[in-house]
């Protein structure tokens, strides 16, 4: 038969301790005894009994202050102690009250009194200790819904304007292009910025496809997560092949500062992924003739990366909130190149997945530098 709980007894007197144990245990609750307070304290350390029966007046220690000792502790504050008195003086039982006991017994005391409330105090932290249980349990279920609600509302969000509008002005550019084309009258300029407008749009609403598929599918893990040794110099050489045209026609410089020895334990798309969407990010908020810098340095276990720029910055008020999907908004770069900040959603996820850490660093008219860190391989 299981036990009703775990009591701790403590007495000075070793007959009412082998006393109080043979009722309590014809009960089925299980007693451990100790015959002063630091024994007492000692025991707990590494023990969480559901109830304390604690002598008010023993040598040395008094049951006074053990029990605001165990009142201190976190682990042990919401255990029950009921004391044990030879004295019920008014004054005596408040003094017991103040120092957290929640009831106590007057020596000489009654099997059955001791027993019922003994039985009171254990069932009830018992189902205390249960419903804390719960609501700890629905309190992370409750943070779960929320963000699993954020990440629809993004995700539609997404679908119903930052894609629509791309979509619709790649066919209004289409027309255009239709009607210039078919036009004698209009000149070759005129045919190329229609172009070059209708290309931008295209690589954009392309990119924030990738972004929304890799996103979609992380969530609901379809993403295979497969650390390897990389050459982070290789990884940037492929971001940078990628990205070069979109920089070039901004007039963007892109440099870096990465020794051939870095090398990361990383997933290399989900890598690739992170950089190419920070390196992105810094072309698109960089005005012309500007720069966009990869570096890395490694310190201890782990490689620490920097995409800086001389963009336009980021205001300090939403430095803390730019990687949330709750707060994240739609925001336009240097020529007008649209961004959902899907993308720093994108690249949390993924830095969380090598057990890393992202952060930005920037103000206002002096430009940003995003840090990311990774396993050192």
């Amino acid at each position: 038969m299981n036990s009703k709980g775990n009591i701790l007894l403590v007495d000075d007197s070793e007959a009412l301790l082998k006393l109080i144990s043979s009722f309590l245990e014809a009960e089925n609750y299980t007693l451990f005894t100790h015959g002063n307070g630091e024994k007492a304290l000692e025991f707990l350390e590494n023990n969480t009994p559901d109830l304390i029966l604690l002598d008010r007046t023993m040598p040395g220690m008094q049951g006074i202050e053990v029990c605001k000792h165990i009142k201190q502790n976190k682990k042990l504050h919401n255990i029950p102690i009921i004391f044990l008195t030879a004295t019920s003086d008014v004054k005596s039982i408040v003094e017991g009250f103040q120092a957290g006991a929640v009831d106590y017994i007057t020596k000489p005391f009654q099997k059955e009194e001791l027993i019922a409330r003994v039985h009171s105090h254990i069932e009830l932290y018992q189902i205390t200790q249960i419903l804390n249980e719960q609501t700890k349990v629905l309190t992370e279920n409750e943070k779960s819904l929320k963000q699993i609600n954020a990440t629809k509302d993004k995700f539609f969000s997404i679908i119903a304007h930052d894609l629509k509008n791309p979509l619709n002005n790649i066919l209004q550019l289409s027309n255009l292009l239709k009607e210039n084309y078919s036009s004698a009258s209009h000149s070759e300029s005129n045919l190329d910025e229609i172009i070059a407008h209708l290309t931008a749009t295209a690589e954009n609403t392309t990119e924030l496809l990738a972004n929304l598929l890799d996103w979609a599918q992380f969530q609901v893990g379809h993403i295979k997560y497969s650390p390897q040794k990389l050459l982070f110099t290789s990884i940037n050489k492929q971001c940078f092949d990628l990205l070069s045209s979109t920089a070039y026609a901004k007039g963007i410089t892109l440099e870096s500062s990465i020794h051939d020895s870095i090398h990361v334990f990383a997933d290399e798309n989900m890598t690739l992924t992170l950089l190419r969407n920070l390196i992105s990010n810094a072309i698109k908020f960089t005005p012309k003739k500007g720069t966009v810098k990869v570096s890395a340095i490694r310190k201890d276990k782990i490689i620490k990366i920097c995409v800086s720029d001389t963009g336009v910055g980021i205001a300090e008020e939403r430095l803390d909130t730019i990687f949330l999907v709750t707060k994240s908004k739609s925001t336009y770069g240097t020529d007008g190149e649209h961004g959902t900040g899907l993308g720093l959603i994108l690249c949390k996820e993924f830095v969380n997945r090598h057990q890393g850490d992202i952060w930005v660093e920037s103000e206002l008219g002096k430009g940003s530098q995003f840090y990311f860190t990774l396993p050192s391989a």
